[in-house]
């Protein structure tokens, strides 16, 4: 997969590795995928060949980047970070950082990609501005962890883990949940599992949720569920349902389901890029 390594900074004085693959003849658009919970810009390498393939024969340009929640355990500058440590609300350092490298590159009109924990950070960094250059979002694989885990030990135990967690909090909200959790810390756990919070931005799993963050934005959506995420609670359909019901303000939705697909898209890649270089055209 031809391609340049750079390095992205943010305001806040981080140093962000990333892969951008450009086109020989560019239309000024560029693809930026934000990954997921843990993961880096050199995992997911079939899905990224399969993408940067599709997207450079069209004009487009492949740009994936770090945040500084990659990996389990990391630094952002001086301080503990990756996804045990790091502090949800910074996405937005990140993410601007990548738009404004982006644009910078020349590319104008920047389409937003998040998988996983990534849809959950772009979708929150839109909802707290319009920033220019940005024709559009993709949200896939969007769970909501509060479900999936739910799901996974059942509602009673993770409120009682929550609870757990919010007393370590009081003391060190940078302590260590106990080992049966994951390693989190209790500030990075809480954000994860506890209802309410500014990570919670897919709140199906609550009846009387007010889809704050969903409902602010403008521009075009599509999302995109692997049939057979693992993540699920419910079918595929019924999480875009739910998602379009309250993307009240967004200029269109567009909702995709990938038959026999798990959260990561694993074997599926071809078909995921094909669908996203098909919605990338109805912009």
């Amino acid at each position: 997969m031809p391609g340049s390594l750079v390095t992205v900074g943010t305001r806040d004085a981080v140093r962000l590795p990333g892969l951008l693959v450009e086109p020989r003849r560019p239309n000024g658009t560029v693809l930026i995928w934000v990954h997921g919970l843990g993961s880096s810009f050199a995992n997911g390498q079939p899905l990224a060949r399969a993408l940067s393939r599709r997207l450079t024969a069209a004009g487009a340009a492949y740009f994936k980047c770090d945040t500084r929640g990659h990996h389990v355990m990391a630094y952002a500058g001086a301080r503990l970070a990756g996804a045990a440590c790091e502090r949800f609300e910074e996405c937005i350092h990140d993410v601007r950082a990548m738009v404004a490298f982006a644009r910078r590159a020349g590319y104008q009109r920047v389409v937003l990609a998040g998988h996983s924990t990534g849809a959950n950070k772009v979708l929150y960094y839109l909802s707290r501005g319009r920033p220019r250059g940005v024709a559009g979002v993709i949200l896939l694989g969007p769970i909501a962890d509060i479900a999936g885990e739910t799901k996974r030990i059942g509602a009673r135990e993770l409120a009682r883990r929550v609870a757990v967690a919010a007393r370590l909090a009081r003391r060190d909200p940078d302590a260590l949940v106990p080992r049966a959790y994951g390693v989190w810390s209790a500030r990075r756990y809480l954000s994860l599992y506890r209802a309410g919070g500014v990570e919670d931005v897919f709140p199906y799993y609550r009846s009387d949720a007010r889809w704050t963050a969903l409902g602010r934005v403008r521009v075009p959506m599509a999302v995109i569920v692997g049939a057979r995420d693992e993540y699920l609670d419910r079918p595929a359909a019924s999480l875009i349902d739910a998602l379009a019901r309250h993307a009240v303000r967004s200029a269109s939705f567009t909702g995709v389901m990938i038959p026999g697909a798990g959260h990561s898209f694993r074997g599926h890649e071809g078909t995921l890029a094909r669908a996203v270089i098909a919605w990338i055209d109805t912009l």
